[in-house]
């Protein structure tokens, strides 16, 4: 049965590679259907597993943090669903796009040909135990998504696909070497859930989650490897850029972690990891305050706030204990569901623009109502606002991180309150009214056969799965 829910994907492939043009858009209703029966599929099998009671799913089994095979799960639910989601909001989407004629059926049948490699490819990294097997998923998730970044065939989304593609090759092969090394200083098992070593060389355990850890960061997008994230998101279609910031990024993160934990079971101590790790984060979470003073493009700053909360969710995974671990788990879940709403909205707002600049639209609140609550919900939501469920996990992190450190806490506190009002100011000047502007909008109508309807369920799933997971807290 888990086969079934691998290989979809590959069948969906496959079959928008045989098929002609003309049906490319046929096999984004296809995809969408098959996605959302999965996703109940999978939660069928999970009924099954566990007896048909969910609350000691939830609560017992799904909430183990000891457990790798717990976690995956909660990566290939999110995964499925946000196919789900993404395939839904693709239609109209690139129906908009072929009638602007921005791009042909051609573009549109590799689009449908590579998102479902990509999707496989990240069930793959997120179902596997094995190192080597996750080390060749995640760099396949690098080739296709290569083909999805330079997806308008212009000059400038070709540089981002390069530099994307050179910079995540080269250090993903570094992290081959790390991996190498990691064997070679004792381990004899290749499985996460089988540790088993002997004979540890020290030197060579440390070297090899440095060289490690320089791989994950690049994928994650954190600093300083974290060039090719806005050119990335900036280039790629919308649907596409919601799908790494939401769910890619934070798999590679979770994958540190499955590594770092060998690292500190070699080592007898988690203190050379955690010291690594703690100043690579901090210099992050300041460059994320630093970089979005200057921005003034919708899709660039969504990217950069895509490493700040990559950061909190490194955090929680650095702080550990049961509440800190519950915690990311909320965190995780509300920005893969909110990162892909807020990208699926600011689209709906350059729809008919020549440029993203925030500078060069306003008076979005007048004219396109239904976007502008959208833009504001999932905008509000994913900055912290304190009735968001962000707020909820980020107060509890710096509780939990005044026992460990006062002086970090206090500098955690000034970089969120900073990048919170940079990116206030720059998604405020959509609303502000200006006289003699010449920005173009669509008309708007809010019906069930719409482009807003992906966006509402996105948000309609974000609600159900947060009140779920405060349920259990």
């Amino acid at each position: 049965m888990f086969y079934i829910v691998l290989f979809t994907p590959i069948v969906l492939s496959v079959l928008a590679f045989i098929l002609s043009k003309k049906n490319s858009f046929n096999i984004l209703k296809i995809s969408t259907i098959i996605y959302w029966i999965l996703a109940l599929f999978v939660l069928y099998l999970f009924s099954i597993w566990y007896d048909y009671n969910y609350w000691i799913f939830f609560t017992k089994y799904l909430l183990d943090f000891n457990s790798y095979v717990n976690i995956n799960t909660i990566f290939v639910l999110l995964i499925i669903v946000l196919a789900f989601l993404i395939s839904w909001y693709a239609f109209y989407y690139f129906k908009k796009e072929v009638e602007h004629k921005t791009i042909g059926l051609n573009r549109l049948k590799e689009y449908n040909i590579f998102v479902n490699l990509f999707v496989f490819a990240m069930l793959l990294v997120a179902s596997t135990n094995n190192i080597l097997v996750m080390w060749i998923a995640l760099e396949a998730t690098t080739i296709f998504t290569t083909f999805l970044i330079s997806f308008y065939w212009v000059k400038t989304s070709w540089e981002a696909a390069w530099k994307y593609v050179i910079l995540c090759s080269v250090w993903l092969t570094i992290g081959l070497f790390g991996i190498l090394m990691l064997i070679w200083s004792g381990l004899e098992s290749l499985d996460f859930n089988n540790i088993v070593f002997s004979h540890i060389n020290v030197l060579l355990a440390k070297l090899s989650f440095v060289f490690i850890l320089v791989w994950f960061w690049t994928k994650v997008g954190l600093f300083p490897m974290n060039s090719w994230l806005p050119d990335a998101h900036g280039k790629a279609s919308t649907p596409v850029s919601a799908f790494m910031s939401s769910i890619l990024l934070p798999l590679a993160l979770y994958i540190i972690f499955k590594l770092k934990l060998i690292v500190d079971t070699l080592l007898w101590n988690s203190g050379f990891t955690n010291n690594i790790l703690l100043w690579f984060w901090i210099i992050t979470l300041l460059y994320s305050w630093f970089i979005l003073i200057h921005q003034r493009h919708f899709k660039r700053t969504l990217a950069y706030s895509s490493t700040e909360n990559m950061w909190i969710l490194a955090l929680a995974l650095w702080i550990g204990g049961p509440l800190a671990l519950k915690l990311w788990l909320l965190h995780l879940i509300a920005h893969s569901f909110l990162k892909t709403s807020s990208f699926m909205s600011v689209w709906n707002a350059l729809l008919e623009q020549k440029t993203g600049k925030f500078d060069k639209i306003s008076n979005l609140l007048k004219n396109q109502k239904v976007t502008s609550i959208f833009i504001i919900i999932s905008i509000l939501m994913l900055v912290w606002v304190p009735i968001s469920p962000l707020f909820i996990s980020e107060i509890w992190l710096i509780y939990t991180l005044f026992e460990k450190n006062m002086w970090l806490s206090f500098v955690v506190i000034f970089a969120f309150i900073l990048i919170f009002s940079w990116v206030i100011i720059n998604f405020s000047k959509l609303f502000k009214e200006k006289d003699g502007t010449d920005t173009k909008f669509i008309a708007e109508k809010f019906s069930c056969n719409s482009i807003f309807m992906p966006i509402l369920f996105t948000l309609v799933l974000w609600i159900a799965s947060i009140v779920s997971v405060l349920f259990i807290f």
